[in-house]
């Protein structure tokens, strides 16, 4: 709380006066950080063209940094997962909505043409949803640069949309 102040610039006090726990932030930080991802990623995809680009760019920017606090965001999160009623159900919801996306870009793909009829959209989706989440843990541990964690995912996405 007391990082949250310094960086806002306010006192703790204040701080407190909006969120009475360090949880109730948590919870808060998540959840705006979600929607102002979501929305960059909305307009970033509405530039492409096929449902295949759309997939593609969903998946990879999910291993892209898109602000350095947005790993330990996460990490924050998932480590307070089990002890925050509260927080579980949010993060459920996110999260099945990311991976829901992907499933139904890979549908637009296989209406537009882009993605091979032979493609399951569900089955392909979340394999390559959990393929990008597993990704983006083993950079946070920094197993992998990201120019080759990029090129694992690209591979796993081409592998999952061969005809």
């Amino acid at each position: 709380m007391g990082t949250v102040a310094q960086k806002a610039g306010v006192s703790k006090a204040l701080v407190h006066y909006y969120f009475a726990t360090r949880q109730a932030l948590l919870r808060a930080a998540f959840a705006y950080a979600e929607e102002q991802r979501e929305e960059a990623l909305a307009a970033e995809l509405a530039t492409l063209s096929t449902g295949a680009q759309r997939a593609e760019r969903a998946l990879l920017r999910a291993i892209e940094p898109e602000l350095e606090e947005t790993p330990a965001l996460w990490n924050e999160v998932w480590s307070s997962i089990r002890s925050d009623p509260e927080l579980r159900p949010l993060v459920q919801e996110r999260y099945r909505e990311w991976a829901e996306r992907i499933v139904r870009l890979l549908e637009e793909g296989r209406s537009d043409g882009s993605v091979p009829s032979s493609v399951d959209p569900g089955e392909a989706g979340w394999r390559l949803a959990a393929t990008a989440d597993g990704l983006d843990s083993i950079l946070f541990l920094g197993l992998l640069d990201r120019s080759r964690a990029h090129t694992l995912l690209a591979g796993s996405i081409a592998l999952e949309l061969e005809a």
